[in-house]
Protein backbone atom coordinates (compact mmCIF):
# COMPACT_ATOMS: atom_id res chain seq x y z
CA UNK A 1 0.00 0.00 0.00
CA UNK A 2 2.87 2.19 -0.19
CA UNK A 3 2.06 5.77 -1.75
CA UNK A 4 2.77 5.75 -5.84
CA UNK A 5 4.61 2.26 -6.83
CA UNK A 6 2.71 -0.85 -8.42
CA UNK A 7 1.01 -1.81 -5.05
CA UNK A 8 -1.14 1.40 -5.44
CA UNK A 9 -1.88 4.50 -4.71
CA UNK A 10 -2.54 6.17 -1.18
CA UNK A 11 -4.18 9.70 -0.84
CA UNK A 12 -4.97 11.60 2.36
CA UNK A 13 -7.66 14.35 2.68
CA UNK A 14 -7.66 17.45 5.34
CA UNK A 15 -10.89 19.00 5.53
CA UNK A 16 -10.98 22.59 5.81
CA UNK A 17 -11.79 24.27 9.20
CA UNK A 18 -12.23 20.74 10.92
CA UNK A 19 -10.25 18.83 12.97
CA UNK A 20 -8.46 16.19 11.62
CA UNK A 21 -10.07 13.14 13.48
CA UNK A 22 -7.88 10.72 12.66
CA UNK A 23 -3.98 9.64 12.30
CA UNK A 24 -3.59 7.69 9.43
CA UNK A 25 -0.33 5.16 9.88
CA UNK A 26 0.76 3.89 6.49
CA UNK A 27 3.12 1.10 5.85
CA UNK A 28 3.97 -1.44 2.77
CA UNK A 29 1.28 -4.18 3.58
CA UNK A 30 -0.73 -1.98 5.94
CA UNK A 31 -3.20 1.16 6.60
CA UNK A 32 -4.13 1.45 10.30
CA UNK A 33 -6.85 4.65 11.26
CA UNK A 34 -6.36 5.79 14.83
CA UNK A 35 -7.91 8.54 16.62
CA UNK A 36 -5.92 12.12 16.56
CA UNK A 37 -5.54 11.57 20.34
CA UNK A 38 -4.16 8.38 20.35
CA UNK A 39 -0.93 8.49 22.76
CA UNK A 40 2.00 9.22 20.48
CA UNK A 41 3.55 6.00 22.19
CA UNK A 42 0.85 3.93 20.38
CA UNK A 43 1.21 5.29 16.89
CA UNK A 44 4.94 5.12 17.22
CA UNK A 45 4.71 1.14 17.78
CA UNK A 46 2.95 0.95 14.57
CA UNK A 47 4.66 3.48 12.93
CA UNK A 48 8.30 1.48 13.71
CA UNK A 49 6.73 -0.96 11.06
CA UNK A 50 5.85 0.49 8.15
CA UNK A 51 8.42 -0.95 6.37
CA UNK A 52 7.98 -4.37 7.22
CA UNK A 53 6.74 -6.39 3.84
CA UNK A 54 3.80 -8.18 5.66
CA UNK A 55 2.26 -8.13 9.44
CA UNK A 56 -0.76 -9.93 10.28
CA UNK A 57 -3.61 -7.50 11.11
CA UNK A 58 -4.38 -9.35 14.56
CA UNK A 59 -0.73 -9.25 15.84
CA UNK A 60 -1.27 -4.51 14.78
CA UNK A 61 -4.34 -4.78 16.71
CA UNK A 62 -2.60 -6.58 19.52
CA UNK A 63 -0.33 -3.23 19.62
CA UNK A 64 -3.52 -1.66 21.01
CA UNK A 65 -4.51 -0.64 24.08
CA UNK A 66 -8.47 -2.38 24.14
CA UNK A 67 -8.79 -2.04 27.53
CA UNK A 68 -7.74 0.13 30.80
CA UNK A 69 -7.77 3.80 31.81
CA UNK A 70 -7.07 5.20 27.92
CA UNK A 71 -8.79 2.15 25.82
CA UNK A 72 -8.43 2.62 21.85
CA UNK A 73 -12.20 2.73 21.31
CA UNK A 74 -12.26 3.68 17.73
CA UNK A 75 -9.60 2.23 15.13
CA UNK A 76 -9.44 0.37 11.67
CA UNK A 77 -6.80 -2.10 10.20
CA UNK A 78 -6.41 -3.49 6.99
CA UNK A 79 -3.68 -5.55 5.54
CA UNK A 80 -3.01 -6.29 2.21
CA UNK A 81 -3.01 -10.23 1.45
CA UNK A 82 -0.57 -12.12 -1.56
CA UNK A 83 -2.65 -11.00 -4.95
CA UNK A 84 -4.08 -13.81 -6.84
CA UNK A 85 -5.56 -14.23 -10.29
CA UNK A 86 -8.84 -12.42 -9.91
CA UNK A 87 -9.44 -8.46 -10.61
CA UNK A 88 -8.39 -6.75 -7.76
CA UNK A 89 -6.10 -8.02 -4.58
CA UNK A 90 -7.51 -9.54 -1.13
CA UNK A 91 -7.46 -7.73 1.96
CA UNK A 92 -8.15 -8.10 5.41
CA UNK A 93 -10.02 -5.61 7.46
CA UNK A 94 -10.83 -4.77 10.94
CA UNK A 95 -12.73 -2.31 12.63
CA UNK A 96 -14.03 -0.88 16.06
CA UNK A 97 -15.83 1.87 17.07
CA UNK A 98 -17.05 4.93 15.21
CA UNK A 99 -14.99 4.08 11.74
CA UNK A 100 -15.62 2.86 8.65
CA UNK A 101 -14.10 1.23 5.36
CA UNK A 102 -15.74 1.68 2.03
CA UNK A 103 -14.27 -1.23 0.12
CA UNK A 104 -14.63 -1.25 -4.22
CA UNK A 105 -14.59 -3.59 -6.12
CA UNK A 106 -14.92 -3.70 -10.06
CA UNK A 107 -18.59 -4.30 -9.27
CA UNK A 108 -19.16 -1.86 -6.64
CA UNK A 109 -18.52 -0.60 -3.06
CA UNK A 110 -19.90 -2.11 0.29
CA UNK A 111 -19.25 -0.24 3.64
CA UNK A 112 -17.66 -2.00 6.43
CA UNK A 113 -17.78 -0.89 9.48
CA UNK A 114 -18.17 -2.83 13.34
CA UNK A 115 -21.88 -1.63 14.43
CA UNK A 116 -20.97 -1.61 18.12
CA UNK A 117 -19.29 -4.96 17.93
CA UNK A 118 -16.97 -5.49 20.65
CA UNK A 119 -14.10 -6.51 20.58
CA UNK A 120 -13.97 -5.88 16.86
CA UNK A 121 -15.27 -6.98 13.59
CA UNK A 122 -12.64 -8.88 11.09
CA UNK A 123 -13.53 -9.48 7.64
CA UNK A 124 -11.77 -11.12 4.57
CA UNK A 125 -12.63 -9.26 1.05
CA UNK A 126 -11.42 -10.62 -2.31
CA UNK A 127 -10.93 -8.78 -5.79
CA UNK A 128 -10.64 -5.59 -3.84
CA UNK A 129 -9.16 -1.93 -6.29
CA UNK A 130 -9.53 0.74 -3.63
CA UNK A 131 -10.56 1.92 0.04
CA UNK A 132 -11.67 4.87 1.67
CA UNK A 133 -11.30 4.99 5.53
CA UNK A 134 -12.91 7.75 7.53
CA UNK A 135 -15.72 8.32 9.96
CA UNK A 136 -18.75 6.17 9.88
CA UNK A 137 -20.83 9.09 9.51
CA UNK A 138 -19.51 10.45 5.91
CA UNK A 139 -20.81 10.20 2.66
CA UNK A 140 -20.02 7.31 0.50
CA UNK A 141 -17.09 8.03 -2.18
CA UNK A 142 -18.36 7.79 -5.88
CA UNK A 143 -15.65 4.74 -7.28
CA UNK A 144 -13.95 7.70 -9.58
CA UNK A 145 -13.34 9.74 -6.31
CA UNK A 146 -10.57 7.31 -5.32
CA UNK A 147 -7.57 8.56 -6.72
CA UNK A 148 -8.58 11.73 -4.04
CA UNK A 149 -5.96 13.65 -2.28
CA UNK A 150 -3.25 14.89 -1.46
CA UNK A 151 -0.44 11.70 -2.86
CA UNK A 152 1.14 10.51 0.32
CA UNK A 153 4.31 7.25 1.05
CA UNK A 154 5.20 5.31 4.20
CA UNK A 155 4.65 7.22 7.70
CA UNK A 156 1.74 8.94 9.43
CA UNK A 157 -0.14 11.73 9.27
CA UNK A 158 -3.55 13.27 10.44
CA UNK A 159 -6.08 13.50 8.09
CA UNK A 160 -9.82 12.98 7.84
CA UNK A 161 -10.10 10.44 5.16
CA UNK A 162 -7.59 8.04 3.70
CA UNK A 163 -8.42 6.58 -0.24
CA UNK A 164 -6.13 3.68 -1.46
CA UNK A 165 -6.49 2.67 -5.10
CA UNK A 166 -4.70 0.23 -7.09
CA UNK A 167 -3.04 2.16 -9.59
CA UNK A 168 -2.42 -0.44 -12.63
CA UNK A 169 -6.08 -1.35 -12.57
CA UNK A 170 -9.31 1.37 -14.25
CA UNK A 171 -11.32 1.88 -11.78
CA UNK A 172 -15.23 1.73 -12.19
CA UNK A 173 -17.25 4.61 -13.96
CA UNK A 174 -19.09 6.95 -11.83
CA UNK A 175 -23.10 6.13 -11.52
CA UNK A 176 -24.54 8.15 -14.02
CA UNK A 177 -25.79 11.97 -13.01
CA UNK A 178 -29.20 10.93 -13.23
CA UNK A 179 -28.87 7.83 -11.01
CA UNK A 180 -31.42 7.63 -8.42
CA UNK A 181 -30.24 8.65 -4.43
CA UNK A 182 -29.08 5.72 -2.37
CA UNK A 183 -28.27 4.09 -5.55
CA UNK A 184 -25.03 2.77 -4.31
CA UNK A 185 -24.48 0.15 -1.88
CA UNK A 186 -26.48 0.74 1.66
CA UNK A 187 -24.01 1.85 4.24
CA UNK A 188 -23.34 -0.45 7.34
CA UNK A 189 -24.09 -3.90 6.01
CA UNK A 190 -22.04 -6.78 6.30
CA UNK A 191 -20.57 -7.75 3.06
CA UNK A 192 -22.16 -10.09 0.32
CA UNK A 193 -21.77 -13.79 0.69
CA UNK A 194 -20.33 -13.41 4.40
CA UNK A 195 -19.60 -15.52 7.49
CA UNK A 196 -19.78 -13.27 10.26
CA UNK A 197 -18.94 -14.16 14.22
CA UNK A 198 -20.95 -11.74 16.66
CA UNK A 199 -18.45 -12.67 19.63
CA UNK A 200 -19.57 -12.08 23.07
CA UNK A 201 -18.25 -11.95 26.90
CA UNK A 202 -14.53 -11.22 27.63
CA UNK A 203 -11.79 -12.99 24.49
CA UNK A 204 -8.97 -12.67 23.38
CA UNK A 205 -7.81 -11.11 19.69
CA UNK A 206 -7.80 -14.79 18.79
CA UNK A 207 -11.31 -16.02 19.38
CA UNK A 208 -12.55 -12.63 18.61
CA UNK A 209 -14.99 -11.56 15.67
CA UNK A 210 -14.72 -13.32 12.20
CA UNK A 211 -15.91 -12.61 9.02
CA UNK A 212 -14.85 -14.95 6.11
CA UNK A 213 -16.17 -13.12 2.85
CA UNK A 214 -16.06 -13.51 -0.95
CA UNK A 215 -15.82 -10.37 -2.68
CA UNK A 216 -18.30 -7.74 -1.76
CA UNK A 217 -20.00 -7.44 -5.56
CA UNK A 218 -19.56 -10.39 -7.96
CA UNK A 219 -17.30 -9.29 -11.20
CA UNK A 220 -19.51 -10.17 -14.74
CA UNK A 221 -17.75 -12.87 -15.00
CA UNK A 222 -18.58 -14.26 -11.69
CA UNK A 223 -22.26 -13.57 -11.76
CA UNK A 224 -23.23 -15.92 -14.65
CA UNK A 225 -21.65 -18.48 -12.58
CA UNK A 226 -23.29 -17.58 -9.15
CA UNK A 227 -26.41 -15.82 -9.90
CA UNK A 228 -27.81 -13.74 -7.25
CA UNK A 229 -30.12 -15.84 -4.97
CA UNK A 230 -33.84 -13.63 -5.14
CA UNK A 231 -34.17 -12.51 -1.48
CA UNK A 232 -37.52 -14.54 -0.44
CA UNK A 233 -36.56 -16.88 -1.56
CA UNK A 234 -36.52 -19.76 1.62
CA UNK A 235 -34.20 -21.58 2.64
CA UNK A 236 -33.71 -24.71 4.44
CA UNK A 237 -32.08 -26.76 6.42
CA UNK A 238 -31.23 -31.13 7.08
CA UNK A 239 -31.58 -33.32 10.15
CA UNK A 240 -29.14 -36.01 10.57
CA UNK A 241 -32.56 -38.60 9.41
CA UNK A 242 -32.69 -36.56 6.44
CA UNK A 243 -35.76 -34.65 7.55
CA UNK A 244 -35.58 -31.46 5.43
CA UNK A 245 -37.08 -28.09 6.98
CA UNK A 246 -38.16 -25.10 5.61
CA UNK A 247 -36.40 -21.77 7.30
CA UNK A 248 -40.22 -20.01 7.29
CA UNK A 249 -40.15 -19.53 10.53
CA UNK A 250 -37.10 -19.47 13.23
CA UNK A 251 -36.10 -23.32 14.49
CA UNK A 252 -34.94 -24.07 17.78
CA UNK A 253 -32.93 -27.33 17.60
CA UNK A 254 -32.16 -29.40 20.70
CA UNK A 255 -32.81 -32.57 23.03
CA UNK A 256 -35.90 -30.87 24.40
CA UNK A 257 -36.41 -27.55 22.40
CA UNK A 258 -38.41 -25.17 24.38
CA UNK A 259 -39.95 -21.95 23.07
CA UNK A 260 -37.92 -18.51 23.64
CA UNK A 261 -39.35 -16.94 26.84
CA UNK A 262 -39.91 -13.94 24.92
CA UNK A 263 -41.02 -14.57 21.41
CA UNK A 264 -41.09 -11.73 18.62
CA UNK A 265 -42.40 -12.17 15.18
CA UNK A 266 -43.22 -15.98 14.08
CA UNK A 267 -43.26 -18.83 16.79
CA UNK A 268 -40.57 -20.52 16.34
CA UNK A 269 -40.64 -23.95 15.14
CA UNK A 270 -39.71 -26.89 17.92
CA UNK A 271 -37.08 -29.75 16.23
CA UNK A 272 -35.72 -32.57 18.34
CA UNK A 273 -32.98 -34.49 17.64
CA UNK A 274 -31.65 -37.56 19.59
CA UNK A 275 -28.74 -37.52 21.79
CA UNK A 276 -27.85 -40.02 23.60
CA UNK A 277 -25.10 -38.60 25.64
CA UNK A 278 -26.94 -35.79 26.65
CA UNK A 279 -24.02 -33.75 24.74
CA UNK A 280 -26.89 -31.63 22.45
CA UNK A 281 -28.41 -29.39 25.12
CA UNK A 282 -32.15 -28.87 26.08
CA UNK A 283 -32.54 -26.24 23.66
CA UNK A 284 -29.11 -25.99 21.65
CA UNK A 285 -29.40 -23.85 18.75
CA UNK A 286 -31.46 -21.72 17.10
CA UNK A 287 -31.39 -21.47 13.00
CA UNK A 288 -33.22 -18.35 11.36
CA UNK A 289 -33.14 -16.54 7.30
CA UNK A 290 -31.72 -12.87 7.53
CA UNK A 291 -32.30 -11.75 3.99
CA UNK A 292 -30.78 -14.83 1.69
CA UNK A 293 -28.77 -16.06 4.30
CA UNK A 294 -29.54 -17.94 7.34
CA UNK A 295 -28.18 -17.19 11.26
CA UNK A 296 -27.39 -19.52 13.30
CA UNK A 297 -27.07 -18.94 17.23
CA UNK A 298 -25.73 -20.95 20.25
CA UNK A 299 -28.67 -20.43 22.90
CA UNK A 300 -26.62 -21.29 25.56
CA UNK A 301 -25.80 -24.74 25.28
CA UNK A 302 -23.41 -26.85 27.56
CA UNK A 303 -20.57 -27.95 24.78
CA UNK A 304 -21.13 -25.34 21.91
CA UNK A 305 -21.37 -25.89 18.44
CA UNK A 306 -18.90 -26.09 15.70
CA UNK A 307 -20.03 -24.10 12.47
CA UNK A 308 -18.20 -25.64 9.28
CA UNK A 309 -18.34 -23.49 6.29
CA UNK A 310 -18.39 -24.68 2.65
CA UNK A 311 -15.15 -22.76 2.37
CA UNK A 312 -12.38 -21.74 5.46
CA UNK A 313 -11.60 -23.36 8.79
CA UNK A 314 -13.80 -24.78 11.25
CA UNK A 315 -15.67 -22.57 13.89
CA UNK A 316 -16.57 -23.12 17.53
CA UNK A 317 -19.57 -20.85 18.71
CA UNK A 318 -19.62 -20.58 21.86
CA UNK A 319 -22.60 -19.83 23.96
CA UNK A 320 -24.92 -16.97 22.85
CA UNK A 321 -22.89 -16.60 19.96
CA UNK A 322 -24.27 -16.17 16.27
CA UNK A 323 -23.06 -16.70 12.83
CA UNK A 324 -24.27 -15.49 9.55
CA UNK A 325 -23.79 -18.50 7.28
CA UNK A 326 -24.42 -19.70 3.54
CA UNK A 327 -25.70 -22.72 2.18
CA UNK A 328 -23.33 -25.82 1.92
CA UNK A 329 -22.50 -24.91 5.72
CA UNK A 330 -23.16 -27.43 8.46
CA UNK A 331 -23.15 -27.14 11.94
CA UNK A 332 -22.04 -30.30 14.30
CA UNK A 333 -24.25 -29.62 17.81
CA UNK A 334 -22.51 -32.94 19.05
CA UNK A 335 -24.00 -36.80 19.23
CA UNK A 336 -23.43 -37.15 15.21
CA UNK A 337 -26.07 -34.42 15.34
CA UNK A 338 -24.74 -32.80 12.23
CA UNK A 339 -27.26 -30.37 10.72
CA UNK A 340 -26.43 -29.16 6.82
CA UNK A 341 -28.17 -25.99 5.42
CA UNK A 342 -29.57 -26.13 2.50
CA UNK A 343 -30.14 -23.59 -0.63
CA UNK A 344 -33.97 -22.68 -1.99
CA UNK A 345 -35.62 -25.15 -3.73
CA UNK A 346 -33.99 -25.29 -7.22
CA UNK A 347 -30.55 -23.55 -6.55
CA UNK A 348 -27.45 -24.42 -5.27
CA UNK A 349 -25.12 -24.02 -2.97
CA UNK A 350 -22.27 -21.22 -3.30
CA UNK A 351 -19.16 -22.74 -4.73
Amino acid sequence: MEGTNSVGRVGYQLEPGRQAGWTFVVGRGFIAALPDDTPSAVTATLAALVTAPHVEAEALVALLPLGGETPTAHFAVIVQRAPTDEDGIPVSVIARGDVAVDVFSVGGSRRFSAGGIRPWLLADFRSVIGLTIGFAGRPVVPAAGLGSGHPFGLGSVDATTLFWSLSDLALPAPAPADAAPGAADPPDDPPDDATIIHAGGNQSPADADTVLGRPARATPRAAAAHPVRPAEARLRFRLPNGEEIPLDRPSHVGRRPRPPRIASGAPARLVNVDSPTSAVSGTHLEIRQEGSSVVVTDLGSTNGSIVIPPRGRRLRLHPGQSLTVLPGTTVDIGDGNIIEILPAAGTTPAQ
